[in-house]
């Protein structure tokens, strides 16, 4: 249907997308992840990872790409290490539920983040 055997994710339980924020917060508060506080604000559990951290941006170095890359605000990871990275992620969401959300970056909807 989204056809997510392209980029190697399967076996996911279900599929939710672009949903509503108030969707997305009923979700949220039925799998315990969050509770509305007073003023309506939806309050989200972290756990112990409070936030990204600014040296968590890695980009494959290609020589393609490499001139492009701002190198001092991002780190180079190899083809082979984002591949290895990349099948734990995508076995990790097997059997899971899926949120998409087709977003774009900027103003122009011609570069869209994902599109399935």
């Amino acid at each position: 249907m989204y056809d997510l055997e392209k980029i190697n994710i399967i076996n996911v339980k279900n599929i939710y997308r672009n949903l509503p924020v108030s969707k997305l917060i009923e979700e949220a508060i039925k799998r315990e992840e969050g509770v509305l506080a007073n003023n309506g604000a939806f309050n989200v559990y972290t756990g112990k990872y409070t936030g990204r951290s600014p040296n968590d941006k890695f980009i494959v170095d290609e020589p393609e790409v490499h001139e492009d890359i701002w190198w001092e605000n991002n780190k180079a990871i190899s083809m082979d290490k984002f591949e290895r990275l990349y099948n734990r992620l995508t076995a990790h969401m097997q059997n899971r539920d899926l949120f998409i959300f087709d977003g774009f970056v900027g103003a122009d909807p011609e570069y869209r983040i994902l599109t399935l």
